[in-house]
């Protein structure tokens, strides 16, 4: 991952709402927490997991900094530092121009960083057989990768395998941004052909280096699309690492609610805290589709009429201590959050305060 500066910074950020910068660093971090994942869907950032592991605490603080500095956001008071734009922070943002993933919705559903680490040693391996270099320097990185790149490799159909190849990036890219694919092949080694670093091709593009990375994620997720299907040359490499973007843990209790057993039934049989029985059930909620969540189950609609009528109309102002102590008695924290994350996806009056 390429750092973020500012200028990056300032695409993810709003003038409607107060976005938490610890939040911002937990989701490039992989830090799963049940707020970390709420709070990323409230933004619409959850596509950022996982991309920045390098990052370090605090990483964030230096290009908000800057943005305060320049007057293009302000922070506001509260228990974690939070940002929001300026008017001249929102004309900056537009002016930009950035680079917006169309694939976003994807990306928490893939494991990027193996795809990408796959996909360039791929490309240069076969790069090379097919000009029958027999020296070359491969591309640096881990052995896990070495060994599954030329696993595919030698299980592929060589003599076929150059053709299929280029012929499956070719209709990848097609249905890219002219952009894009140009600096998805300039990265890129081959025959050759040394691939250009990120920074390298953000001084050619004028740009900054994490604009590129996203760039090269939105080519990755384009590619890996098209070799769920068993017949593309890729399959076997990049097929494998789409995945359900919930923890195994997860999923099982949420199998468990599905098959009808109840919250307490299940920390009993799964031998874990009813508490962790619930923030799987977040997590589950957050993260998986709508339609593929019991909400009605776990949210009777007596409930739901009771919370809203006593809620502010913008979700991002709900706060479970603000609720009478007598409602607190009859409707815990976890049915609270739930019905958040439900009416956000719903995407009623009480989820349209972000932006």
């Amino acid at each position: 991952m390429d750092a973020l500066e500012a200028d990056d910074l300032l695409q993810l950020l709003s003038s409607r709402q107060a976005r938490r910068l610890r939040v911002i660093e937990n989701l490039l971090r992989g830090r799963r927490t049940v707020s970390t994942l709420f709070w990323g869907q409230r933004y619409r950032l959850l596509y950022l997991l996982d991309l920045g592991k390098a990052l370090t605490r605090g990483g964030l603080d230096g290009p908000a900094q800057a943005l305060v500095d320049r007057q293009l956001a302000t922070w506001e008071a509260e228990e974690q530092p939070q940002l929001r734009l300026t008017p001249a922070g929102v004309a900056a943002q537009h002016a930009a121009q950035p680079f917006v993933p169309q694939t976003a919705v994807l990306w928490p559903q893939l494991d990027i960083n193996a795809a990408r680490k796959r996909l360039l040693l791929g490309v240069q391996v076969v790069s090379e057989y097919q000009h029958q270099t027999k020296r070359y320097y491969p591309l640096a990185t881990d052995l896990a990768t070495r060994q599954l790149v030329r696993r595919w490799f030698y299980q592929s159909d060589r003599q076929q395998l150059g053709t299929a190849l280029q012929a499956t990036l070719t209709r990848s890219l097609a249905r890219l941004p002219e952009r894009v694919a140009t600096v998805t092949v300039a990265g890129f080694t081959g025959y050759q052909q040394p691939g250009l670093t990120n920074q390298q091709l953000a001084v050619r593009w004028q740009t900054t280096a994490w604009q590129v990375y996203l760039m090269h994620i939105e080519a990755v997720v384009t590619i890996a699309q098209a070799a769920q299907v068993a017949t593309d040359p890729l399959s076997g490499l990049l097929g494998p690492l789409w995945t359900v973007p919930v923890t195994k843990s997860a999923q099982a209790t949420l199998a468990a609610v599905q098959a009808g057993g109840t919250l307490d039934q299940i920390a009993r049989q799964r031998r874990i805290k009813p508490s962790t029985v619930r923030e799987h059930l977040l997590e589950a909620a957050i993260m998986l589709p709508e339609a593929a969540f019991p909400y009605e189950r776990l949210l009777p609609a007596t409930t739901q009429r009771t919370l809203l009528a006593l809620l502010p109309a913008a979700i991002d102002d709900w706060t479970y201590t603000d609720l009478a102590p007598a409602v607190q008695a009859k409707i815990d924290f976890f049915t609270f959050r739930l019905l958040a994350i439900w009416q956000d996806k719903r995407g009623d009056s009480h989820g349209k305060s972000n932006g």
